[in-house]
């Protein structure tokens, strides 16, 4: 008996989360991996083709080429060129050679507009998110102590005392458990909308972004990069008059080529993202409660089951408590006593699964320990 009583007391006492010495939760999440992966890709690659397209004009030197007549000296055809290239927006024919001029730029415009949905959410909805997600994940890890610390007591009762005190210990946790604060918050969340609202803004812009980039990534590639060639009028100011110059220089745009590529490459990516950023977007009408479904076998916890889809604060709260389950050490612990509640017989007894947990390592489950804590616990059951 003493042996047992010893041993029970060091199943619970290696069982029991321990108070972390660093602080709680540091490493929680509070972006989904699928809108993280949306915004580094609609950020990051805009920038990158950026840099792309600078390399581009480092190499070659120039982005304009203009065909001046032979005597014309060198110090002329490098002023021909550099007059031509900021005329390019003032051309009479209302051609949109303008674009290539400004396609570097505009692409580090998209860059920005695509990080202003993040940045919108860092600042509106992270905060809130923050300090209930905290709260959250330590009420879960403290519901599922106060269990194991239950079970604890009812397991090292006396054996004269046994029933007595059981029915005492009972009555307690009915008490403890009947409104368990964690379920209750998690329940007041189903009647608000304001964290879900910026939620869905955040998803709109992005979408919205990324389908105006689309636009104008096809108006590029399929009208603007058409035209790179445009004639040039230096007769101006001083030139007017001078008949030794010609009325018009050809000239043409070198980059358009590199420039209609990197279009290409980004518009192919922008359309791939649409899609995750619609899934994204759905995400709250598509999540449940069921990954909760470990916390059931906790006395007292059970009512968020009947939770059904919808756009509210609580679908937000639960995709982000999915997102952050590495986190929560009960959540860990818990899928270890499902899971050996799913392998036992009929009649298995929970309680007995937290006296003897502690002989099965949580990340090695094999058929010889299975059978042993199974008959164990049969063993130990009241016979009628």
């Amino acid at each position: 008996m003493a042996i047992a009583s010893v041993a029970t007391e060091y199943v619970f006492s290696d069982f029991l989360l321990k108070d972390a010495k660093e602080p709680k939760y540091k490493g929680v999440r509070l972006e989904l991996a699928l809108d993280k992966i949306v915004t580094i890709l609609a950020v990051g690659l805009p920038l990158f083709l950026i840099s792309l397209a600078f390399a581009q004009e480092v190499s070659v030197g120039t982005q304009i080429t203009c065909f001046t007549p032979f005597n014309f000296s060198m110090k002329q055809a490098v002023y021909v060129d550099s007059f031509c290239w900021a005329a390019v927006q003032y051309q009479a024919d209302n051609s949109p050679l303008w674009l290539h001029k400004f396609f570097p730029y505009i692409l580090l415009l998209i860059a920005i507009l695509m990080s202003v949905p993040a940045a919108l959410w860092r600042f509106t909805g992270v905060p809130y998110l923050s300090s209930d997600l905290n709260f959250i994940m330590e009420e879960l890890d403290r519901f599922y102590n106060h269990a194991i610390k239950l079970a604890k007591n009812l397991a090292t009762l006396d054996d004269r005392d046994a029933e007595q005190d059981s029915q005492s210990a009972l009555d307690l946790a009915e008490g403890c458990f009947k409104y368990p604060l964690v379920e209750q918050y998690l329940k007041t969340k189903g009647f608000s909308c304001g964290l879900v609202v910026k939620y869905m803004v955040c998803q709109c812009l992005t979408l919205l972004v990324l389908l105006l980039s689309c636009v104008y990534l096809c108006y590029y590639i399929f009208l603007a990069s058409l035209v790179d060639e445009f004639p040039c009028d230096v007769r101006t100011g001083m030139l007017k008059n001078d008949s030794a110059i010609p009325a018009a220089v050809q000239c043409k745009m070198v980059a358009v080529g590199v420039f209609r590529l990197l279009s290409y490459i980004n518009l192919g990516v922008y359309l791939l993202l649409t899609p995750l950023v619609v899934l994204a977007a759905l995400g709250p009408a598509r999540q449940s409660s069921s990954f909760l479904q470990a916390y059931e076998m906790l006395p007292g916890f059970g009512a968020l089951s009947k939770f059904k889809p919808i756009y509210n604060d609580l679908s937000i709260y639960l995709l982000f408590l999915k997102e952050n389950l590495s986190e929560l050490k009960s959540f860990k612990c818990l899928q270890v006593l499902e899971l050996l509640q799913q392998s036992a017989e009929e009649g298995f007894d929970t309680m007995c699964v937290l006296q003897t947990l502690s002989q099965v390592k949580t990340d090695v489950f094999d058929s010889q320990k299975m059978g042993s804590i199974t008959n164990i616990c049969e063993m130990d059951k009241p016979k009628n």
